[in-house]
């Protein structure tokens, strides 16, 4: 017997990008999400461009992490060729960055997986009956928006954010603008978590494994240079080939990541189950009081943590935008035309690594690895468990099964498009 659901991108799939998922029930029980979006040659098209021509290049992978794709680029070419940034251009980066946090979490909790809790098709179905809970979803969608808007000059593909800085410096007043806003939707967030703390998790999918997240520079943020496990090992960026395998199967294009040849997890519930001891605030009172609800063997925690790190972030954007100068300064020079330069930043979904090889100040070489690509062997794994689980604890309905299996690829939060890269032809 086989179930085969296909994941397409329209209002009944909920997630970014085209895949499908085969479950073929029999002796066994085995799964294959199979990646239908063609290859995309994001890094070889950066080859011969001029390193900022190329970061520029970088962010049209994706739309939804547009920011990520950013800022991660020139995070690694700033780091091949020796350019320190300024404390006022690192505050503006992590706004910025935190603000596409917001809207990511928001858009995938309450149109993406909230529906698949209350058991509705899609969220417009949702809205019929649930409006406040949609308007809730979307007003922390759009201060998300606003905030990318302010700093990056745009509400995707920001411009403003160059090698070296920024094109244009926010005002005060934009920034106070930016904290007011925070102010307003924070409650918004809070009640997120309230609603996920209501349900409890199928424990087909409690799985042992390990969570691969940064090590933050400062608090919970989303910078660092160091990749740890929560099996204990850490290691620098500059070492994620020999940490961090990729691999590919006849069934997909996409790549896909083994630690220790072995599957694993990132994304918000990697990043709180290593770095919860560096939360603050009502994100960090709001963890305390639903602990139970961070389950680092379940990956529907995911949309908790997700849930807690948006608490998090906006109280974050409200203090950096308080501590904002907005000092007139020009962008940060290069200390050398050539070098070769790694960076790896906390998107959305996880781990985000670049790696860029500059030769008189032209792209030689860049690799990516995203965070789906990490984790589609772990979403494998669980939708095995999923489906095995019903089927041996006498859930014989294939459609009811199906609509399971498709919930836990959606608590990943799977960006299919930034997935699908190739470096070679």
């Amino acid at each position: 017997m086989k179930i085969e659901r296909e994941i397409k991108v329209d209002h009944l799939a909920r997630i970014e990008g085209k895949a499908g998922v085969i479950v073929e029930i029999g002796k066994d029980i085995k799964a294959k999400i199979k990646v239908t979006e063609g290859p995309r040659f994001f890094e070889l098209i950066t080859k011969g461009k001029k390193y900022d021509d190329a970061v520029a290049i970088c962010p049209r992978i994706c739309s939804f992490c547009s920011i990520p794709h950013k800022l991660t680029p020139i995070e690694a070419v700033e780091n091949a060729l020796g350019i320190e940034t300024s404390e006022q251009t690192k505050l503006l980066r992590n706004i910025l960055y935190f603000a596409n946090m917001v809207e990511s979490h928001a858009l995938h909790l309450y149109l993406f997986a909230i529906p698949d809790y209350l058991g509705y098709p899609d969220a417009f179905s949702m809205a019929k009956e649930h409006l406040e809970l949609v308007k809730n979803g979307l007003e922390l969608k759009d201060f998300g928006v606003k905030v990318q808007s302010i700093i990056g000059s745009r509400e995707i593909h920001p411009e403003n954010a160059i090698v070296g800085g920024f094109g244009k410096i926010p005002s005060k007043n934009e920034m106070e603008k930016v904290k007011e806003m925070a102010k307003e939707v924070i409650k918004r967030a809070v009640a997120t978590v309230d609603f996920f703390a209501e349900y409890e998790y199928p424990s087909y999918i409690d799985y042992e494994r390990n969570h691969l997240s940064i090590k933050p520079y400062d608090g919970y943020g989303v910078y660092g240079n160091e990749i740890v496990a929560s099996d204990g090992f850490s290691f620098n960026v500059s070492y994620y080939k020999e940490n961090i395998k990729e691999e590919v199967v006849p069934y997909s294009f996409a790549k896909r990541g083994k630690y220790k040849d072995k599957p694993f997890m990132v994304g918000a519930i990697s990043r709180l189950t290593n770095n919860h001891a560096l939360l603050d605030g009502e994100a960090k009172e709001l963890l305390n009081n639903y602990r139970e609800f961070l389950n680092p063997s379940n990956c529907f925690a995911n949309n908790f943590a997700q849930a807690i790190e948006m608490v998090y972030f906006i109280e974050k954007i409200a203090e950096l935008a308080e501590n904002y100068e907005g000092k007139d300064e020009s962008k940060a020079k290069a200390e050398k035309k050539s070098g070769r330069g790694y960076a790896v930043t906390e998107a959305p979904r996880g781990l985000l690594i670049y790696e860029v090889e500059i030769e008189n100040e032209i792209v030689k070489y860049m690799n990516v690895i995203t965070p789906t690509a990490m984790f589609l062997p772990m979403m494998e794994v669980d939708v095995v468990n999923m489906a095995k689980g019903m089927w041996e604890n006498g859930y014989k309905d294939i459609d009811l099964i199906g609509k399971k299996v498709e919930m836990v690829i959606r608590a990943y939060d799977p960006c299919i498009s930034c997935s699908v890269h190739v470096i070679k032809i």
